[in-house]
């Protein structure tokens, strides 16, 4: 039995692990685990579930697709993690976006109307991409969030392709109350009027 096979059975048997008791169970070194668990993702064969605040794998409940279809499917680097969007208040609004780290010190930013972005330091064929600048030296991207976009949470996946990088970032399916209360306190602040989220 190889390592998949093994990890499969692992998380089979038991319903819902964590990568850590991955890590502990098969004696493996964290990173080793974290890169064959994004190869059985996007093989549609696992998927991350969010428990209180933390991420456990289990097998996956239906088809995974991520990638736009005019984007070659390339190995994956690594699971980057869980991005939180940041509000920030401007006077009586609150804006809210989030900050991704890119390689280069421009990018190319598209979201395809499928209700996630892909980030990427070279223009990606097919798209209508807008160049859109980092900060210096940083190297930060900002992306501003708009309508429900902003009380979700966002997991985020980088790629290789030959020299580009690709950084895909995928929303929580539903709202997280966490968030819309951190949002009111902004707003609060603020002195606006929240937006209602849908869900």
């Amino acid at each position: 039995m190889d390592i998949e096979e093994k990890l499969l059975q692992i998380i089979k048997e038991r319903g819902e692990v964590s990568t850590s008791e991955l890590v502990e169970l098969t004696g493996l070194p964290r990173h080793k685990v974290l890169r064959i668990l994004n190869k059985l993702y996007f093989k549609g064969l696992v998927e991350p579930v969010k428990r209180s605040r933390k991420y456990v794998w289990r097998l996956a409940s239906g088809e995974m697709a991520v990638y736009p279809l005019h984007t070659p499917l390339s190995p994956v680097l690594y699971l980057e993690g869980v991005v939180e969007p940041i509000y920030r208040k401007v006077g009586n609004r609150v804006d809210s976006f989030l900050f991704v780290h890119v390689k280069k010190g421009a990018y190319w930013l598209c979201d395809c109307g499928t209700g996630y972005y892909v980030i990427s330091d070279e223009r990606i064929e097919g798209c209508e991409c807008k160049l859109r600048h980092a900060f210096g030296e940083r190297k930060l991207a900002m992306l501003y969030l708009t309508g429900d976009s902003r009380f979700r949470y966002w997991r985020s996946y980088r790629y290789g392709e030959g020299d580009v990088e690709l950084i895909i970032l995928l929303p929580e399916e539903k709202t997280s109350p966490e968030l819309v209360e951190k949002y009111k306190r902004y707003e609060a602040l603020a002195g606006g009027s929240a937006p209602q989220p849908v869900g």
